[in-house]
């Protein structure tokens, strides 16, 4: 009995899997990798910051992600840097810091200003594997690691650490996985123990919530918790299951892959969507989506068949930033992100199997016909019908079957005026449809039948206002089919008919408002057939478009203007009444330059489909919003003729992948408008960091993003500023305008493909530069970010340096004029003192002339007086007694003339005076000379020989002799020195 029980429980539960397998969600998700440039694709955590930057922690490093490029934080020998690269968790407290839990290398605080990390490790008292961070409501940064359970105070910069102790009340573990922080403001901490507890602040105590009951899910590792709007708590962990928890009456319920969860390994995150709905991470199947209300699952997995499914079924971490977007972290696919905005074509209008039919058929023509079914022309799939109950009827071409259709390449339909459906295929004619005997005719060329068709070609088809029947040929130009005779009339360019279509490829045809028919060619434009004149015109504009263009679709809005679709020459609009023509081209923001198809709204806006994509131009606006394969499109490339309005106003467009529908009243448009950074600056093609130090000058000091204002150098000659708006939705589309006041003149405009701007050799002064960009649907709003730049100008032109120069040139001048006064000084001075030395000489002359003078007078004299004196005593020894005393009087006074000294005072200070003070210096070196001594070097110095230094000095030559031998003992001379010289030399 047990084992029938178990075995019919296996049964419900395979048989409830096998009926999920139609539940999976469709979801489409953009993915970032390696490729994009993330270094690792193990992805752990997710933070959207205030600021709207993504942030992604990585096995390899923590990532910043502003939708076009990821960069990337890697610890460093830069003290500066992260503590380790595989990261674990994150979150943003209030200040703006950015707090990174890692593996085994603790936990970082990081200031995105200045892109420096500050380190807590274990001396802090928090663990090294950091598994949560969360924020409180009252700026409280809470940490759960591997040691406990931390709280950060700011103003201590230190942490309140509370560790399991085995104690009542305490934590009941050593490792904390997850924090949550109820409505109500309750906090609970889930451990890897098996109970969850309910965290007091005020009393530091830590209540067991023991809400697991059962013994097959003890497995506790990576638990996590989710409230809902309800106020439930919802707790999974790896082979736990998804537990239920009501708060209110304590019950628990659990959710198993028997009954619901794509998977029993919840290793990731639970968030709550902005539909009520829980989306739950888990290894091996994917995302599982619970409505707690109706307790019903979808699931989100890897499809190898499609390209835009979930990248991974290996799910880590599930985050829901401000747009609710729903971030993914795979553990070996990278980011993927669902973002509700991007598909804002569903084509929800037609069920699931219609599209699924037509996907991977290129649809070349649709009908809507007065009885409101859809006809569906394919090349080379045939012909299909879908009724009102979105019943699908098809039709193939039977070679055996005369009633069936005669092709199954469907070029063209249309209605006549009998409600037969008019087919036109490729090379095999044309079929009329009866509804009455559901069965078709066909008609062919018949080359010895001028009344038949005139090609197997028929590309287009108009049935006018007069309920004729006009056929565009590819060969033949132009039939017009007689229904009632069965017959066809050509006009084309070789027939016989004086009005007629000059050209053999016929696009296109459309009726005017005046009842004129519009044929559109494959290279000779447009001819345009007028009733009431009975004739065929050639419309002229500024362009040549409409006599030699290739014409792919025309069509008249309510204003009576003319829209023509070219191939390569864009989309012309085209007044009847002016004869004006406007051209809009790709810088009108086109697609492409091949129109295939045009249409108008309810409210007067144009569409066309193209060969990339579908456009949409309001009827205020010059310029056109795009939509592509991410906007939801089955293809970008688009059939021409393919594309027609249903009477409820929706679109019906065919591509070459199937259809396309939606109504244009419907599409949700992106209003948001993002936010504008700088992200990046270069000089000469180098990245500038914080601190860098650049043509010696630090250009920032915190990080681009959070610059105001940069101040570059003459030597900075080429930088470049890069920029991204905040928009994950289709960021491609987005676009920007730039102006650099101070420079540019104008507004210039980039794609997100060319989000920088360059510029070299800047004059000095002050610059602002701005940017602002729209968002996906080219909404514009006041975003501008702006950057003052302030150039520095060359040394050479600083006013410290032309105050240099003008006082160098002062200096010159006044150096010069110094120079030249000291020229003249010095110049001044030698003439003066060549004219004090020609005195001095004159002196000496004078001197010596005098000295030689005395000299020769005191020799002279003092002969005379000693011949007097000679002769005094002659007389004198003959001379009686009386007179010889007289006599003896006469010779002394006689000698008393010639020994004085009188002469000598007045010859000695001329004497040293002439010869540069030599008697003072002789005396001073020789202070034990005697007066006759001095007298005898003085003479001697004069160069007067012995015998006249003798008679000057009233000495024999003898005692002169001896006087000088004296002298040149007390001068320490030998024999070989002249007196001369050394007394000279003195």
């Amino acid at each position: 009995m047990m084992k029938t029980i178990k075995n019919k429980k296996f049964f419900l539960s395979v048989l409830f899997i096998l009926c999920l397998k139609f539940s999976f969600a469709q979801y489409s998700f953009n993915k970032i990798t390696k490729e994009q440039g993330l270094p690792h694709n193990n992805i752990e955590c997710i933070l959207q910051s205030s600021t709207g930057f993504m942030w992604f922690g990585t096995r390899d490093g923590l990532c910043r992600f502003d939708g076009y490029e990821v960069k990337v934080y890697r610890n460093t020998q830069d003290s500066n840097s992260i503590s380790g690269n595989r990261i674990l968790s994150m979150a943003e407290d209030k200040d703006g810091f950015v707090w990174v839990g890692t593996y085994q290398n603790g936990l970082n605080k990081f200031d995105p200003k200045t892109n420096q990390f500050k380190k807590y490790g274990s001396e802090y008292g928090v663990g090294n594997q950091i598994h949560r961070i969360k924020v409180l409501k009252d700026g409280t940064v809470c940490i759960g690691s591997n040691d406990g359970l931390a709280l950060f105070d700011k103003n201590t910069d230190s942490f309140v650490v509370y560790r399991s102790d085995g104690k009542p009340l305490s934590l009941n573990s050593v490792v904390v996985s997850d924090i949550l922080e109820a409505k109500d403001g309750q906090l609970f901490i889930a451990t890897w123990e098996k109970d969850i507890q309910n965290f007091d602040r005020a009393t530091g105590q830590f209540i067991s919530i023991p809400y697991n009951n059962l013994e097959q899910n003890a497995w506790n590792y990576r638990k996590r918790l989710l409230e809902d709007r309800e106020g439930n708590l919802w707790i999974s962990a790896d082979k736990h299951g998804l537990c239920k928890y009501d708060r209110k009456t304590k019950k628990s319920k659990f959710y198993f892959k028997e009954n619901g969860l794509s998977s029993e390994v919840l290793t990731g995150d639970l968030i709550l969507n902005s539909d009520g709905k829980i989306w739950i991470a888990t290894d091996g199947g994917g995302i599982s989506i619970l409505d707690p209300q109706k307790g019903t699952f979808e699931y989100v997995n890897f499809d190898d068949e499609d390209f835009n499914s979930l990248p991974s079924n290996q799910v880590y971490t599930l985050y829901k930033d401000n747009a609710n977007r729903i971030w993914v972290g795979t553990y070996d696919k990278g980011v993927a992100y669902y973002d509700p905005l991007a598909k804002k074509i569903t084509s929800k209008l037609f069920p699931d199997s219609i599209h699924s039919f037509f996907k991977g058929k290129s649809v070349l023509s649709i009908l809507q016909d007065s009885r409101g079914n859809i006809w569906i022309g394919t090349d080379g799939s045939g012909l299909h019908v879908i009724d009102k109950e979105y019943k699908l009827t098809h039709f193939y071409s039977e070679n055996l079957d005369e009633s069936s259709i005669s092709g199954n390449v469907i070029t063209s339909l249309a209605e006549d005026v009998n409600g037969n459906i008019l087919v036109g295929t490729y090379n095999t004619g044309l079929n009329i449809y009866n509804y009455k005997t559901n069965s078709f005719t066909n008609f062919h060329q018949n080359y010895q039948n001028n009344s038949s068709l005139h090609s197997e070609n028929v590309w287009t088809m108009l049935v006018d206002s007069q309920g004729k029947n006009w056929l565009g040929l590819l060969g033949n130009g132009v039939d017009l089919f007689n229904a009632e005779t069965e017959t066809f009339k050509n006009i084309g360019p070789y027939s016989n008919e004086l009005i007629k279509i000059d050209h053999p490829n016929v696009m296109s045809i459309m009726e005017d408002s005046d009842g004129d028919i519009w044929f559109g060619t494959e290279g000779n434009g447009i001819f345009v057939y007028d009733k009431q004149a009975n004739n065929v015109l050639r419309i002229s504009t500024n362009s040549n478009i409409t006599t030699e263009g290739v014409i792919k679709d025309l069509f008249q809005d309510t204003w009576g203007n003319v829209w023509i679709g070219t191939e390569g020459n864009g989309l012309f609009k085209y007044n009847k009444k002016d004869k004006e023509g406007i051209q809009y081209t790709l810088d009108n923001g086109l697609p492409s330059m091949i129109i295939l198809g045009i249409q108008e709204d309810a409210n007067g806006g144009i569409w066309v489909t193209s060969y990339d994509g579908i456009a949409f131009l309001s009827k205020d606006s010059n310029e056109f919003m795009s939509f592509d394969k991410s906007d939801g499109l089955s293809s970008n490339e688009f059939n021409a003729q393919a594309f027609i309005k249903l009477q409820d106003g929706a679109f019906l467009a065919g591509s070459k992948n199937g259809l396309d529908i939606f109504n244009p009243s419907e599409l949700s448009l992106n209003l948001t408008i993002p936010k504008v950074y700088f992200t990046k600056l270069k000089i000469q093609n180098q990245e500038v960091l914080p601190g860098d130090s650049i043509n010696q000058h630090v250009k920032l000091h915190n990080d681009i993003t959070y610059t105001k204002e940069i101040e570059l150098t003459y030597s900075d000659k080429v930088f470049s500023i890069e920029f991204a708006a905040l928009n994950y939705t289709h960021p491609k589309k987005c676009q920007y305008k730039y102006k650099l006041e101070g420079f540019d003149e104008n507004w210039y405009n980039l794609n997100s493909e060319h989000r920088f701007v360059s510029y070299s050799n800047l004059k000095n002064g002050s610059y602002t530069f701005k940017v602002q960009a729209s968002n996906n649907d080219k909404k514009w709003g006041d975003n501008i970010a702006e950057l003052s730049i302030r150039v520095l100008p060359p040394f050479w032109k600083t006013t410290w340096f032309g105050f240099l120069v003008v006082g160098l040139i002062v200096g010159v001048i006044v150096a010069t004029y110094n120079y030249r006064l000291r020229i003249l000084k010095i110049k001044f001075l030698q003439e003066q003192a060549l004219k004090e030395k020609r005195i001095t000489e004159l002196e000496k002359e004078n001197i010596e002339s005098e000295l030689e003078k005395l000299t020769f007078y005191t020799v002279n004299r003092n002969r005379v007086l000693i011949n007097y004196k000679n002769r005094m005593l002659g007389l004198a020894a003959k001379a009686m007694p009386a007179v010889k005393s007289g006599l003896q009087i006469v010779i002394d006074e006689i000698d008393n003339e010639i020994n004085d000294d009188k002469e000598w005072k007045y010859l000695e200070p001329r004497l040293d005076k002439m010869y540069n003070e030599f008697i003072s210096k002789l005396r001073n070196e020789y202070p034990d000379l005697t007066l006759s001594e001095v007298k005898v070097a003085s003479y001697v110095r004069m160069n007067l020989s012995s015998k006249e230094i003798a008679e000057f000095m009233h000495k024999t030559t003898r005692a002169i002799e001896n006087d000088r031998y004296r002298l040149r003992k007390k001068l320490e001379l030998d024999s070989n020195e002249s007196l001369q010289r050394y007394l000279m030399d003195l």
